[in-house]
């Protein structure tokens, strides 16, 4: 990632503090509050990212700690924080003897457009459809896929709504039908993915590998020439396919939770 020359980037982390932004930027929540530099988010409890603090920056001035729970705890949802190298380095510490259990360590992995079109092929049997727009065809077969109940639709749909264009929702498809899907947000020269889910029928076949080039290809074309994700860490499967179309750890971040 040396390579990589835009927003004043002269170290590795100023691109992460970069890429944890845009990736907050990316899955935009229904509620939205700011403590100092901190990001609260709510999102009807739907996803962890978008129910969680996004606690980058100094500590908040006064009872942080206190305004944080209140703030969910009045939505019903279980008080988050998303940690990272960006967080004070007391926080971690200071959560867990508050009774907050780690969980979901994660890695942000970048890697450039131009790589990845290297390290995979066209495979002309099947076709890539973009959107610019989610809509209720491409959503069902997200859930179905993610194997999630229908009760959370909305709460997605409000999320994929309100990411900032430009954006892309990317379907491969054999013979008319979705075997695979993705999504993408473009800002400030990246292209930030998520979603990446293949049909478990068509596995182990290239379909991933087709989904990121279609979405570099888009890319590159809106103007982006590098992609960054967000991945598990105990996700042996996905991060081996990273590895392996050009991917490299940028940062790492986890959650904690307290569950009353």
């Amino acid at each position: 990632m040396a390579k990589i020359n835009s927003e004043m980037i002269h170290s590795e982390e100023d691109l992460a503090r970069l890429l944890e932004q845009l990736a907050a930027n990316a899955w935009p929540p229904r509620e939205r509050a700011d403590l100092g530099n901190w990001r609260l988010r709510a999102n009807d409890g739907v996803t962890r990212r978008a129910n969680s603090v996004l606690a980058a920056g100094a500590f908040p001035e006064g009872d942080w700690l206190e305004a944080i729970e209140g703030f969910y705890r009045n939505r019903g949802i279980s008080p988050c924080f998303q940690v990272s190298n960006s967080s004070p380095s007391e926080l971690d510490g200071l959560l867990e003897h508050r009774g907050y259990s780690a969980f979901m360590q994660c890695f942000m992995m970048a890697a450039s457009c131009e790589e990845i079109l290297k390290r995979t092929e066209q495979i002309t049997s099947w076709s890539a459809k973009f959107a610019l727009e989610v809509d209720d065809g491409w959503l069902d077969d997200f859930l179905v896929l993610e194997d999630f109940p229908n009760e959370r639709k909305e709460s997605y749909r409000s999320i994929f709504k309100g990411i900032m264009v430009p954006k892309c929702f990317v379907s491969v498809l054999e013979n008319g039908e979705r075997i695979g899907l993705a999504s993408a947000v473009l800002e400030r020269g990246w292209a930030g993915i998520s979603n990446v889910i293949v049909d478990p029928r068509h596995r182990r076949k290239g379909v991933a590998g087709s989904i990121f080039r279609a979405l570099c290809e888009w890319s590159l074309a809106q103007g982006a020439q590098h992609i960054y994700l967000q991945v598990l860490r105990k996700n042996a499967g996905a991060l081996d396919l990273y590895n392996k179309l050009g991917f490299s750890v940028v940062s790492e971040y986890h959650y904690r939770i307290h569950n009353d």
